[in-house]
């Protein structure tokens, strides 16, 4: 069990911005001989932008997962076989190189597949103001509060 408050792993990617240390616990465990299997939880932190308002905002994500991992050698068309679909359990199948498991990027990997497609800093974020394009927050965009303007158009027969 590799407890990752005593190990911290340092992300090298830049598309997961992580505010401060990345908690979970780790089972790893060699099953034959390059296969292994990683079953861990990850709890962290992450800066995002809201999706409707473009505010930066920090949300906390959390991941229960597996992943088994195997050789490079191991991949079909790498030994010279034919290209195939992946199929069910396939789709947790981290490839390595040499003999070291880089951990970071399974990390993540995981944090990736846990940060919402569009995320928003509140359920009940309004997004931009149409007129003047401020988020519309506690007082940060004024035109929100001005009546809205509605424009009838009657049609003579």
């Amino acid at each position: 069990m590799l407890d990752l408050s005593q190990n911290p792993i340092i992300l090298l990617d830049q598309a997961v911005l992580v505010e401060g240390p990345i908690l979970g616990k780790l089972s790893i465990q060699k099953v034959g001989g390059v296969d292994v299997h990683i079953r861990g939880t990850l709890l962290g932190k992450l800066r995002l932008e809201c999706s409707r308002c473009l505010t930066p905002f920090v949300s906390l994500i959390e991941s229960d997962f597996y992943v088994d991992c195997t050789h490079e050698e191991k991949i079909p068309a790498a030994a010279g076989q034919q290209e195939h679909c992946l199929y069910g359990e396939e789709l947790n199948l981290h490839f390595y190189r040499g003999d070291t498991i880089d951990l970071s990027e399974i990390i993540s990997d995981q944090l990736r597949l846990e940060t919402p497609m569009a995320p928003l800093c509140k359920e009940d974020c309004e997004g931009l103001c149409p007129s003047c394009g401020e988020p519309i927050l506690q007082s940060v965009c004024g035109c929100s509060k001005k009546t809205e303007t509605v424009l009838k158009v009657s049609i003579n027969k």
